[in-house]
């Protein structure tokens, strides 16, 4: 039996969590039982990214907002490949998705929720049509991964009609990709740390990730640790308006503004306490990978990260926008290393019991053995064996 054709609609070309899942996803399917494909809705890094891995990888324009063209070409697609499963992520694939699949008779459509719709950072019309668009084309899924149980819960109360439809499938990461005893001195000589406590934040430099938070929170922090430093991680529109904040609030120079890194885990090696100061999130990798390598966790209570973050047993969670909590909470994982190790330990317990990328993937498959089982279609012969 040939391998069933399996094409992953991504949500852009860009390298943010949704993409984060695809990397891991592809590198982890059984190529016996899948032949798999990467479609990108727009030129940029993670298609080059992912061709360098030997990922098939198609370019499909899906813009602007609706567009016939790029909906018949992303159709012709799906027919000449003869796709059997499709997997979309994102609202603008979702939405695409759905159509162009059942066009082209695609037996199996599963569309993923990374983010919820009402945290997207577009315009409220933007927003009204994501929304009435999605819940008008949510007939044409098969299945729904919700990354989180609090995105389920915000798609339920958009779409009350998809609730049948939904799963919570968790992020997961490799374990093994993160040392147990880590080299701690890489990433501070090369920017000429000394000595004093280092915290990482890894974000895409954007008004939801909460950096002018961080920012706020580091006044007080330095007059106790004059000798910090704060390393942001990634780029994105407001590089330079972070930077003159920094200026303004005397503390540019704690910070070290490193741009998008490949070294994630020698970053995190370097931390005493990683930072994420999130307006919202679906279930980030960020943090999903500072707990795998032992780091303390310091992150807002928004969205996914309670159900990943256990506030004082894995990490310390605190409101979002609010830089005196922040600061707090930074504090206490500073003064009590005792307590931060052993929260780190906690952390690195946890995903290596619940959130490994082998799950994450297992998960994933399961569901689209079911929706293969409920489309009639045969499922991949190792599958068939087993049963």
């Amino acid at each position: 039996m040939t391998p069933v054709v399996l094409a992953e609609l991504a949500g852009s070309a860009s390298y943010g969590g949704g993409e984060r899942y695809l990397e891991l996803l592809f590198g982890r399917l059984d190529r016996t039982r899948y032949r798999a494909m990467l479609i990108c809705p727009e030129p940029g890094p993670f298609v080059g990214r992912m061709k360098a891995r030997g990922v098939e990888t198609h370019l499909v324009h899906l813009a602007p907002l609706f567009n016939p063209l790029a909906l018949w070409r992303l159709t012709r697609l799906l027919e000449r490949e003869r796709v059997t499963i499709l997997q979309t992520h994102g609202a603008r694939a979702n939405f695409y998705g759905r159509i162009a699949g059942r066009l082209a008779g695609v037996p199996v459509i599963i569309s993923t929720v990374h983010n919820s719709l009402k945290d997207y950072e577009v315009c409220s019309l933007t927003r009204w049509f994501y929304i009435t668009a999605l819940r008008l084309t949510l007939p044409l899924a098969h299945r729904i991964i919700c990354v989180s149980d609090s995105n389920r819960r915000d798609l339920v109360n958009e779409s009350p009609a998809a609730a049948a439809r939904i799963q919570t499938v968790y992020n997961g990461v490799d374990p093994s990709a993160f040392p147990l005893q880590p080299n701690r001195k890489t990433v501070r000589e090369e920017l000429g740390i000394v000595s004093g406590p280092v915290l990482v934040m890894i974000a895409r430099l954007t008004e939801a990730k909460g950096h002018c938070v961080l920012l706020q929170a580091l006044p007080h922090l330095i007059k106790a640790w004059p000798q910090l430093c704060c390393v942001f991680v990634g780029d994105g529109e407001l590089r330079g308006q972070l930077h003159r904040l920094a200026v303004e609030l005397a503390v540019e120079g704690s910070c070290r503004f490193v741009g998008v890194r490949e070294d994630i885990a020698d970053i995190l090696a370097a931390a005493d306490a990683v930072v994420l100061p999130s307006l919202s999130e679906g279930f980030p990798f960020v943090l999903l990978e500072a707990l795998a390598m032992g780091c303390p966790v310091v992150a807002s209570r928004v969205n996914g990260i309670p159900e990943l973050i256990e506030n004082q047993k894995t990490g310390l969670l605190v409101p979002p926008r609010d830089p005196h909590a922040l600061m707090v909470a930074i504090r206490e994982v500073l003064s009590n290393p005792t307590a931060a190790l052993k929260m780190g330990a906690e952390g690195r317990a946890v995903v290596r019991e619940r959130f490994t990328v082998d799950r994450m993937v297992a998960n994933t498959t399961a569901i689209f053995d079911a929706a293969l089982q409920d489309a009639g279609v045969r499922l991949p012969i190792e599958k068939r064996m087993a049963a």
